[in-house]
């Protein structure tokens, strides 16, 4: 096989898998549709699970607050509060409660002082304030590299540096991947173990979460090439 035949199947593989990621926004809307109008067997409300897992994982600092955002809910470390949608927070379904110990998941790495929490909050902190200077630095750089002024190295000084702070922009988004796998793996085993899900059910939540883990491959994408700097904990 030739190299232009391995480049070839190198660039389909590629885009089969960006278009799985990019595809996977409608996919999680969909099912999260789907599983909003199943009802769980013990018939119990996001809210009512949130307060029953306050309680059975002592987040005695645990708040709660209220979005109308539709998929708005979140975790927020800064406040210690979870976030929940009027929907989840309100209907006995099977997404609510999937969502809800998702969400609990990460009150949990926080609450345990989590290696893996604190490390994505240290880094999305740094590079909310040196993403700032990426494009400046490489547009600047670019310009005095061409003109040589004020002299051959600077420019090429500052577009390293923009090249770096890219670098540590992106291990800081691909730091959440394995933040949000391991918050959903703490959440399911918080269904398993309290016995919140019936078997069918588990198995619809390990799907529904799954899909909304290649949403989170799918927003690195948007933050690192869109370069949005408003963030929060999901």
């Amino acid at each position: 096989m030739d190299k232009y035949k391995l480049w070839a199947i190198a660039l389909g593989i590629l885009m089969f898998l960006l278009l799985l990621v990019f595809s996977s926004r409608t996919r999680i809307v969909k099912t999260y549709n789907r599983y909003m109008k199943i009802d769980n067997k013990h018939n119990i409300t996001g809210k009512q699970l949130a307060f029953f897992l306050k309680e059975k994982l002592n987040l005695t600092n645990l708040r709660f607050a209220l979005t109308q955002r539709k998929l708005g809910d979140a975790y927020n470390y800064k406040y210690t509060t979870l976030i929940l949608s009027e929907a989840v927070c309100n209907t006995a379904s099977l997404a609510s409660l999937t969502i809800v110990a998702h969400e609990m998941g990460h009150a949990c790495q926080h609450k345990q002082n989590s290696t893996l929490f604190g490390t994505t909050i240290f880094m999305g902190k740094l590079t909310r304030l040196t993403s700032v200077f990426i494009i400046p630095l490489l547009v600047v750089g670019l310009f005095f590299n061409y003109i040589k002024y004020p002299n051959d190295q600077l420019g090429y000084i500052m577009v390293v540096i923009a090249i770096c702070l890219f670098v540590i922009q992106f291990l800081s988004k691909l730091l959440n991947i394995p933040l949000e796998y391991n918050a959903s793996r703490r959440g399911l085993k918080f269904l398993k173990e309290y016995d919140i899900l019936s078997p069918s059910e588990y198995n619809k939540a390990k799907k529904l979460l799954s899909i909304a883990a290649q949403t989170y491959i799918a927003g690195m994408f948007d933050e690192m090439f869109v370069f949005r700097r408003k963030r929060k904990r999901r």
